[in-house]
């Protein structure tokens, strides 16, 4: 059963591109698709996908057949399609910047840190210094319990066993994959500069050219 809120259609102004929308659980969802034909439509798929899911941690949502349905007369869609992954406004931002934008170190005080923390392993917690964070081996998160600092990469692997942790085993976890196992501490507490501050820094370095000429 699909709701009528689920289904409802709105437009987003994307870099300039209206892309349509759908409102699923009380988000609003742009279209993958419609997104990767025209904003991203000098990248093929494997570069879009491989950017989504791994550079930037961004998973989507699948679309029902009824809100395929949906996409499909709103012009989002082809006919033959038969799925379409949906992604918020904020990750659509992100993953367009990411190809089409420079971009660069976000300018902030050099003392200035937010804290992250990870589940693999034992888990940890860290204090992420964007200030140092200038590529993607740079050591900016200290471990808040031995001092030591690790670059992202290295971050998710590192850990220390406590009396109350529980072990979780690595999903898949490597070097590429800080974006999909770190987060903030209490991010839905956090304020605008630090929750931008976070998605710049996972913009930064992803394993891609960040401009196609």
């Amino acid at each position: 059963i699909v709701s009528r809120e689920s289904s409802r259609v709105g437009v987003v102004y994307l870099h300039g591109q209206p892309i349509v929308s759908l409102n699923m659980d009380g988000k609003e969802r742009l279209c993958l698709a419609q997104i990767s034909n025209t904003l991203l439509k000098n990248f093929s798929y494997n570069e879009i996908h491989n950017r989504l899911r791994v550079a930037l941690g961004i998973t989507c949502v699948q679309c029902t057949p009824v809100q395929l349905e949906v996409l499909r007369k709103a012009g989002a869609m082809p006919s033959s399609s038969r799925r379409c992954g949906m992604i918020t406004k904020r990750e659509a931002e992100r993953l367009v910047h990411s190809f089409l934008d420079d971009v660069i170190p976000p300018k902030l005080p050099d003392d200035f840190t937010f804290r992250v923390q990870h589940d693999c392993g034992w888990g940890c917690r860290g204090a992420f210094v964007p200030s140092r964070y200038n590529s993607s081996r740079a050591k900016c998160i200290k471990c808040l319990i031995c001092d030591v600092y690790f670059s992202p990469n290295k971050f998710i692997f590192h850990f220390h066993k406590s009396i109350n942790s529980k072990y979780n085993h690595p999903d898949a976890a490597n070097f590429n994959s800080w974006r999909r196992h770190m987060k903030l501490i209490d991010e839905k507490k956090q304020g605008e500069i630090v929750l931008n501050a976070w998605e710049d820094v996972k913009a930064m370095f992803n394993g891609g050219n960040r401009r196609r000429l």
